[in-house]
């Protein structure tokens, strides 16, 4: 009998261990997932604004680009001053696809045509002021 009581209290042990180890594989899978993890493999929705690239400037103490300007652009916008940040995805189209690409310089970015999704507040000056979520790069209209 004491045998039996100890199978009882073994079995009820051993599905409480296993619900803790999951909740704690599901709660470090939920940290990792806020801490930014990979970027998507292609941007969703639809761009706010379409254009090339009229000027850009470099981040301080660096040549990639920190902020653009579309001066020609179509969209829900016509003219945009956008802000890139670090969590800014940037794309290129790839066959039916996207494939990831790294922020480029902001030399190598001018005369460029850009889809741009404007992500968080949007100052409504004109031109508009915006802070990219992602950023599609075509070609430049130069070749």
């Amino acid at each position: 009998m004491h045998a039996r009581t100890r199978t009882r209290t073994d079995r009820r042990r051993v599905p409480m261990a296993l619900l803790a180890v999951l909740a704690a594989a599901l709660l470090a899978a939920a940290v990792l997932a806020a801490c930014g993890g990979d970027r998507p493999a292609a941007p969703v929705g639809e761009p706010s604004i379409t254009g090339m690239v009229a000027s850009a400037a470099p981040a301080d103490g660096s040549n990639v680009v920190s902020s653009f300007r579309i001066d020609q652009g179509s969209g829900d916008y016509d003219k945009a001053s956008v802000t890139v940040t670090d969590d800014t995805g940037w794309y290129r189209r790839s066959g039916d696809g996207f494939a990831s690409i790294d922020r480029p310089t902001a030399t190598a970015l001018m005369g460029k045509i850009v889809e741009v999704q404007f992500t968080g507040a949007v100052a409504e000056s004109y031109p508009v002021q915006a802070t990219a979520g992602w950023v599609i790069v075509g070609d430049d209209l130069t070749r």
